[in-house]
């Protein structure tokens, strides 16, 4: 589920505990922040990639880029 929190910022959460909370910083940068605190800058473009990276891993598709 994925709850708005402010204009620019939501709460990505799954049932379980811990919610990352991801915040637009400006057009091409969003910081994460996991439950624990601990924060991450990525840009759009590699933040829109993530899910693609976690079928990566666990599946045995392999994504190309491009």
């Amino acid at each position: 589920m994925i709850t708005k929190l402010t204009e620019n910022s939501v709460k990505i959460c799954c049932g379980k505990a811990g919610c990352p909370v991801v915040e637009k910083i400006d057009e091409d940068h969003y910081k994460v922040t996991d439950d624990d605190g601990n924060t991450i800058v990525v840009k759009k473009e590699e933040l829109k990639l993530m899910g693609d990276a976690v079928t990566t891993i666990d599946g045995d598709e392999k994504l190309l880029c491009g």
